[in-house]
């Protein structure tokens, strides 16, 4: 199947409101999170891009739209595109529970996902004939329409698209329903380092966070050096609904499926940037799959939530910008501040950062009920 190149990139996360704050703040090695309470007397380790602002659900929604205009005008468009590929886990989430507190009877087009339209339909990004495609498949959504915007662009014949994934999900629902399942970082008043601990031994739980990104992709090669997507894979295990099998057989599958698809071999990867929510099922899972397709001479691994959190959906968009970033600048971050990264001898810390190789880039996510996708990125000479 034929490429797609990324031209620019946004994002915004708890780091930064663009995705050059964000990325002078990882090269920095710098983390983030607080400490939240809710009605039940709890307290709770969230990243917030807007901290403070969940307090009031009214205000807090509203960040939906505001953050797909804002990202949309870092991209800086001076013409439409041709289609946009929007993704998320949750959608407007805290809207939807503003609504239920206030009694009020939730509207058809809150709860549907594909009229997030209405909000681009604001931005530069919308034309006459711009068409508009929803992916609302939970954590693993970004990478699914990534994959899906690669094979739709060529077979719709047209050449620019937007592909955002984007997820503002700390309500009370989310949040409490994540603790439940023990998925989330617990909160402990001895809390003395990071929360977010991408394999390190303690690692224990997801850092929920906010956030999304997007990217501008063509079909037509850049006449300068860029950056192509070649390859995407996907496979839905089943498993279980939040479980995963930590044999990693699923994750390996959706690795072979890119590899295959970029038709080229797993020693040709000199970087990979994953997933990494610092679950214990995941992270192994994950160290599992690439001890399986690459043996144990693993190249050097990124992995931002241990520097922001995860923000479901959101996330992997936000982390597609900055592996362009990467490949943009070839400067590999150091891993964020005071993480020991100690689970696995061949996964290890830096402390500084250095210029790498960034020619094939495997990029991964996973989700609830046994999603997991893969993207291979290359870099091209002009």
């Amino acid at each position: 199947m034929k490429p797609v190149y990324i031209e620019r990139a946004s994002a915004v996360s708890p780091l930064g409101s663009s995705l050059d704050d964000i990325w002078q703040n990882i090269i920095d090695g710098n983390t983030v999170h607080s400490t939240i309470s809710l009605a039940n007397g709890q307290s709770y380790l969230v990243a917030e891009c807007e901290p403070g602002t969940r307090e009031n659900l009214s205000d807090y929604g509203s960040l939906f739209s505001q953050k797909i205009i804002s990202l949309v005008s870092e991209l800086k468009l001076t013409t439409s595109v041709d289609v946009i590929f929007f993704a998320s886990a949750v959608g407007n989430l805290a809207e939807a529970e503003h609504q239920v507190y206030s009694c009020n009877t939730i509207s058809s087009e809150l709860l549907d996902f594909a009229a997030t339209e209405n909000v681009f339909r604001k931005t530069a990004a919308w034309g006459e004939h711009t068409r508009f495609v929803t992916i609302p498949t939970g954590c693993c959504a970004g990478l699914q329409a990534m994959g899906l915007a690669r094979a739709l662009m060529h077979q719709l014949n047209v050449t620019r698209g937007l592909v955002m994934s984007l997820d503002f999900g700390l309500t009370p629902l989310a949040i409490e329903s994540f603790n439940k399942i023990n998925a989330t970082r617990s909160y402990s008043d001895s809390l003395s380092a990071n929360p977010s601990r991408p394999f390190c031994t303690d690692r224990d739980g997801f850092l929920f966070a906010d956030g999304g990104g997007a990217v501008l992709i063509t079909t037509n090669r850049p006449e300068g050096d860029g950056v192509a997507v070649t390859g995407y894979g996907c496979v839905s295990s089943a498993f279980h609904m939040t479980d995963i099998e930590t044999d990693g057989r699923a994750i390996r599958q959706s690795i072979e499926k890119a590899l295959t698809d970029a038709d080229i071999s797993a020693e040709a990867i000199t970087h990979i940037n994953l997933h990494a929510s610092g679950t214990q099922q995941n992270d192994l899972a994950e160290y599992q799959a690439l001890l399986d397709v690459i043996g144990h001479d693993i190249p050097p691994v990124t992995a931002f939530k241990g520097n922001h959190g995860h923000a479901l959906g959101g996330a992997n968009m936000i982390e597609v910008a900055l592996t362009w970033k990467m490949m943009m600048t070839g400067i590999l971050p150091p891993t964020p501040y005071g993480l020991p990264v100690n689970a696995y001898p061949q996964i290890t810390a830096r402390h500084a950062p250095i210029n790498s190789d960034f020619n094939a880039v495997l990029k991964t996510a996973s989700g609830f009920s046994g999603i997991h996708a893969a993207l291979i990125l290359e870099l091209v000479n002009g």
